[in-house]
């Protein structure tokens, strides 16, 4: 991963411009230590959306940016919204996780769909607890093994 290029986050336009100019590009996942730098600070609802929007195209997500949407989505400081882009953005890369190194992080990918589950246990808006539902079906669906048939 490279720097965090994004420096003062109380510039919010400038530092939306940047996220732009990388999604474009498509160099989000190198910049995956800044857009968790971002999650962090949190004091700014338009780049926290944009990051979490964009983290869905992060094509091998690191433990620390995971670690930051899984904050988001836990955390009752977070308006319902945004915990609900975090479950989103969760959808999209638990999956990817297995790819992150060539290795196998089934572990990673359990504690996380745990996390979920506990939240849909509890007692959340049911807006965000159809969020969690499908999200959870998502990546199950994707975990699941595929079964092939033998051709003849």
């Amino acid at each position: 991963m490279d720097s965090d290029t994004f420096g003062n986050l109380r510039e919010w336009g400038q530092v939306l411009e940047t996220l732009e100019d990388l999604e474009k590009a498509k160099n989000l996942d190198k910049r995956q230590n800044g857009l968790a730098r971002i999650l962090r600070y949190g004091q700014n609802w338009r780049l926290l959306e944009r990051v979490l929007e964009y983290a869905k195209e992060i094509v091998e997500p690191s433990d620390e940016l995971l670690k930051e949407i899984c904050n988001i989505m836990t955390s009752h400081n977070f308006y319902l919204d945004a915990r609900i882009l975090a479950v989103d953005a969760l959808e999209s890369l638990v999956p990817r996780m297995q790819r992150d190194h060539g290795g196998d992080n089934r572990a990673s990918q359990t504690l996380i769909i745990r996390r979920m589950e506990d939240i849909l246990n509890s007692s959340e808006p049911p807006k965000f607890q159809e969020a969690l539902t499908r999200s959870l079906e998502v990546i199950k669906k994707e975990q699941e093994p595929v079964i092939s048939k033998p051709s003849g």
